[in-house]
């Protein structure tokens, strides 16, 4: 296989692929009252004689009625739960950050009709040494016509210095050094066709422990479906599990189906679809060679 087709493949790969309190404090003063004093005594001094005796008060009566001190009451808000971050890094963010890993990535649909079925899958596998890569690219389709349908693989394995490529079409095996300039073009398309999967208004479900990785859960529902078609929705959701170190997809899955009928009619149309990308082996040892069939 060219290097020109391979590149081709790839492109059509990632193509495919591009179908995140205030604290108050309020302070309350009572007013203070002004302090009560004793009896009052009248200007001027009257004579002696017309002085009526007084009686005698406690000398403290006065300080007995003095204010209560100023009460100050600090309302404190509770402070709301620290979000759980739901938005994931892009796939090829995410998977740079890891020392090697096996992704795989499938879409399946099949309607109108039950024959009409058409899968495409991706596996990717790097390496524990940062030194090799294997990709198998996986396509299915069948119809009316050829329900028996037919199945086209293709593979690339890189090792070292050495590139080999395999396609089930023809049996071709094409083993080459690797071009620097092929190479680097196609690493860039990789990071050109990045994408963050669809996480619409996630709902948090819990903590799981997925793949052997420590993961948040999460479900989300898609908006809009069914609305230019005027087609029944039956399933229209998908969640996923992203690594709490790191924010990283390691299982994401999609379900839709319509329908523009009642079920049960021969001649109601049903389109079922799904989407699933899973993450394994995360930093395991991974050693990939080149199969016998290239050497």
């Amino acid at each position: 296989m060219s290097h020109k087709r391979w590149f081709l493949i790839v492109i059509s790969i990632f193509v495919f692929v591009g179908l995140a309190c205030n604290l108050s404090n309020t302070v309350n003063s009572s007013p203070t009252q002004a302090p009560s004093t004793g009896g009052g005594q009248t200007e001027g001094n009257p004579p002696a004689a017309e002085q009526q005796p007084q009686p005698q008060q406690p000398e403290q009566q006065s300080e007995a009625q003095e204010a209560p001190e100023a009460q100050v009451i600090v309302i404190t808000a509770t402070p709301e739960p620290t979000a759980i971050p739901s938005t994931p890094l892009s796939i090829w963010q995410g998977l740079s950050s890891l020392n090697s890993y096996r992704m795989s990535m499938r879409t399946v649909n099949s309607g109108p009709s039950a024959s009409d079925q058409y899968q495409m899958s991706m596996l990717v596998e790097s390496g524990s040494d940062g030194d090799s890569t294997h990709t198998q690219y996986t396509t299915f389709t069948s119809s009316e016509d050829d329900p028996a349908g037919s199945t086209s693989t293709t593979d690339r394995y890189v090792v070292g210095l050495q590139t080999c490529d395999i396609s089930s079409d023809d049996s071709e095996v094409t083993l080459s050094d690797v071009d620097p300039q092929v190479q680097e073009i196609t690493d860039v398309w990789f990071k050109l066709l990045d994408i963050v999967p669809m996480t619409n208004d996630p709902a948090f479900v819990g903590t799981e422990t997925v793949n052997g990785i420590n993961c948040n859960h999460f479900t989300f529902n898609l908006e809009g479906l069914g609305m230019d078609s005027g087609a029944e929705v039956i399933a229209s959701g998908g969640e996923y599990w992203l690594a709490q170190d790191g924010q990283y997809v390691v299982k994401y899955a999609v379900i839709m189906e319509t329908r523009n009928g009642p079920a049960g009619d021969p001649n109601t149309q049903t389109l079922h679809s799904e989407f699933y990308i899973e993450v394994t082996d995360i930093n395991q040892e991974i050693v990939i060679v080149l199969p016998s069939s290239c050497q």
